[in-house]
This record gives C-alpha cells, structure tokens and sequence, in this order.
C-alpha cells in the first residue's frame, strides 16, 4: 500500500485556487498581494512565489482546492513532487492532474501510524459506507514529536449546516481516535479556527509561498 514521503522538509500549502476569479472578491489580501508585486495577473504572481521557495527535487503537500476551470495550465509549472490531498473544489477536476507526472493523489483517508487497522475497524463499525465519502481526504502520520492529520478541512470546527458534515464526522473521529496532536489543514482562508492544534497553511496565511514543516513543526 502506497505510503507518503513526508518529512520536516516537506513543503506545505492549500488553496491556492488557480483561475478562480471569484476568490479574488472573497479574499481580498490577494489583490492587495498583488498590487503590491510587479504582476498584473495574481495567478502568475502565485507561480513565482512557489518556484523561488520550492525546488525541482523538493516534495510538496497541498492540502486542497487547487486550481478552477483554465486554471489547470499552470501546474505543470510548478516546482517540486506534489502530493495533492483532495479539497470540495478538487473532486470531479482530478483527471487532469492525475495526467501530470510530477503529481499524486490522495483521495482516502490514509492512516500511516502503527494503530492504523484498528482503528480504521472502529471507523468502518461507526461510519460503515461514509468512509468512502469523496470529500474524505486526509493522511495521519508521526513527524517531529507530533502525530499530525493532514487534512483540507480543519477538524472540530465548522460553520452551521456545513454540507460536508458527513465526511467531517469521520474526520473529527479519526482525529480523535488516532489521538493526533496537531491538525494542518487549509479551507478556512483567512478565518481563524481558535483551535490551538490547529495550525492554517490555506496561501493567504502564509504569504502565498509554501512553507517547510520545520517552520510549524519544531522538535
């Protein structure tokens, strides 16, 4: 079973959205972004900040909601060997970059700690079918002294009548279960969880640029 390479090392972002425009209405950082740069069109803007931080050889993890409809042409731009966990804005777009090399996909919920069988059984006893939810998506792994959940959506925080309750259950399970420490997770954009564990890499958090998991995760 595939298992992903994930190191302190590793490059993190979310939510980059390329060719939304209407995240540029919604998040209004990205014009100031770009006003403030040298690029007309923010979308390039976003490709030379990830290339100047990531290199060639470098592994990056995007945490989801990664490009909207003419968007897809730059990512076969981008620096670096992505692993892309799959976001609500991903599913149904991801033909397209199962198609470039340097990128692979996590549509699961993938539990790489030695608990993972037994937990996943508590899961399937509770949830059964829901654990094939498509907006399912995370990895659990221990890294630095934390055991962290990689996910697109931050656990144990979310809005009224959130459509995606069905997937979150289970993620706010598993997190729980796996007894994780630490929540990585886009989504919310420039809105705060308040959650202490949880810790936002959506781009308009980091300065549009990935980021090491040295610079959050300090053993």
């Amino acid at each position: 079973m595939k298992q992903y390479d994930i190191t302190l090392d590793t490059f993190v972002i979310s939510d980059t959205h390329f060719g939304h425009k209407a995240v540029m209405k919604k998040e209004p950082i990205r014009k100031i972004a770009l006003k403030r740069s040298s690029f007309k069109v923010f979308d390039e803007l976003s490709v030379y900040n990830w290339n100047c931080a990531v290199g060639t050889e470098d592994n990056v993890l995007h945490l989801g909601d990664l490009y909207f409809d003419e968007g897809y042409k730059y990512l076969a731009r981008l620096n670096g060997k992505k692993i892309l966990v799959v976001g609500n804005n991903d599913v149904g777009k991801l033909k397209r970059v199962k198609s470039l090399e340097e990128w692979s996909i996590c549509q699961k919920l993938k539990l790489q700690i030695p608990e993972a069988k037994r937990i996943r059984n508590k899961l399937k006893n509770k949830f059964g079918k829901d654990l094939k939810n498509p907006y399912l998506n995370a990895i659990v792994l221990d890294l630095g002294g934390e055991r962290v959940m990689f996910s697109h959506f931050p656990v144990m925080n979310r809005k009224k009548d959130d459509r995606f309750y069905l997937a979150r259950d289970v993620l706010d399970e598993a997190y729980r279960l796996c007894d994780c420490s630490l929540n990585i997770h886009g989504h919310t954009h420039t809105k705060k969880t308040y959650n202490r564990f949880c810790v936002n890499v959506s781009c308009e958090e980091i300065e549009f640029t990935p980021i090491q998991l040295k610079e959050i995760i300090k053993p």
